[in-house]
């Protein structure tokens, strides 16, 4: 396990440079995309562009922290600026992906209501404030109240558990949740009503339907122009056949006249039902791939913290029970420091007792931890991608803008 973590030390900054130089470029790209008035007409996306912005510090904490790893700066303000930049990111990006997914199940469950969202952009603006100020100054306090030794964070109990659950529990569960229940509101609408889902095939079938009408009104003018050639001659005796067809065809040009007007309203509620739904369906994935590669690393820290803890729990328990045997009293400090062979010794008795700590297991779930939280930074750098492969608008313009 030592061989692979001095692998993953070795890797970890080349790559680190690597996925924050991607997202560092994808995120200035997405905000640029995302300020064009062309995007802004669909959605509100403002808080997407808080989100890039969010991303986009993050990578610059990351390419800066490698940076003064390399040069071997230990500055405690400069660990401590890098600290509160990467604790806010880690705070602000949750929250950002909440308040869109929280957007697009309102728009989803209450359609009527994305007209009015659309225009009340100051409710959007106030929200995404009211995250800044709040997570400025949490991760001030954190970053004051906390220890740092050789830029390597110490969290206290109390400040692990709030920001655990700020940044991970509370807007990871508010996540999952709504995306559950926007699925599910989509496969009910689109089973209630089957023109939402526009895709190609309903395509087709307007082409299909166009054709039938232009050979159907070929058909009823080939057909009239007959009847009355047959009108004239002196063969056709029923005058009242030739009046039902008259009508008949009469009726049906009137059918004919109304159903086109009809056409152009059905094809463009269906085309904005179909792009809400698009705009529905990447967002999801966003906040889907988001909780994907930020929740294992969340998982495997909280993990590793819990254990810990118990573990040192267990190894004072150990060696106030040592202690107790020796009859310690006011002076154990005075023996410790005179005796530091009993150091030793109370040391190999707590390594000897297996059930206080299992090294490789400790090595193990290190290692995972480390894994996990590069596997992590990719959720940084990975919006541009997403934006690019599913989002149509979003491609088109790029396509348009690079083209130029």
């Amino acid at each position: 396990m030592n061989y692979i973590q001095n692998v993953l030390m070795q890797i970890s900054i080349p790559y680190i440079i690597i996925v924050s130089l991607v997202g560092i470029a994808g995120n200035v790209i997405t905000i640029f995309m995302l300020s064009k008035r062309s995007l802004t007409k669909n959605f509100n996306n403002c808080t997407l562009i808080a989100l890039a912005i969010t991303d986009l510090l993050f990578n610059l904490a990351l390419v800066s922290r490698c940076l003064s790893d390399l040069m071997e700066l230990n500055s405690d303000t400069f660990c401590r600026l890098l600290s509160f930049l990467s604790h806010l990111a880690e705070l602000l990006s949750p929250c950002f992906t909440v308040h869109f997914t929280v957007q697009r199940f309102i728009a989803v469950r209450f359609p009527l209501s994305a007209f009015i969202e659309r225009k009340n952009h100051f409710l959007h603006y106030l929200i995404v404030i009211l995250f800044i100020l709040f997570g400025i100054s949490y991760c001030l306090a954190l970053t004051k109240m906390n220890l740092y030794e050789h830029c390597q964070e110490e969290l206290y109990l109390d400040w692990f558990l709030s920001d655990a659950l700020s940044s991970f529990v509370i807007p990871f569960t508010v996540i999952a949740v709504l995306n559950l229940l926007i699925i599910f509101q989509l496969r009910k609408a689109c089973r209630d009503n089957p023109q939402i889902s526009f895709s190609k095939r309903s395509r087709r079938d307007f082409l299909a339907l166009d054709t039938r009408r232009k050979s159907t009104a070929s058909y009823d003018s080939a057909s009239q122009s007959k009847l009355s050639d047959t009108t004239t001659a002196p063969i056709m005796k029923n005058t009242k056949y030739r009046f039902s067809t008259n009508e008949e065809i009469k009726d049906h040009r009137l059918n004919v006249a109304y159903a086109p007007r009809h056409t152009p309203s059905i094809r463009s509620t269906t085309r904005s039902h179909a792009q809400s739904h698009r705009v529905t369906r990447m967002l999801i994935l966003v906040s889907t791939c988001f909780l994907l590669l930020n929740a294992p690393s969340h998982i495997c820290t909280i993990t590793l913290k819990i254990y810990t803890l118990r573990k040192s729990q267990l190894f004072n328990s150990t060696v106030e029970n040592y202690l107790r045997q020796l009859n310690a009293s006011n002076d154990t400090a005075s023996i410790l420091v005179e005796n530091p062979a009993l150091i030793l010794r109370m040391a190999m008795r707590v390594e000897e007792n297996k059930s206080v700590i299992n090294v490789n297991f400790f090595h193990i779930l290190y290692t995972i931890v480390i894994i996990s939280q590069h596997i992590s930074y990719l959720s940084y750098s990975i919006n541009f991608f997403l934006y690019s492969f599913c989002g149509m608008k979003f491609r088109q313009e790029l396509v348009k803008y690079l083209s130029r």
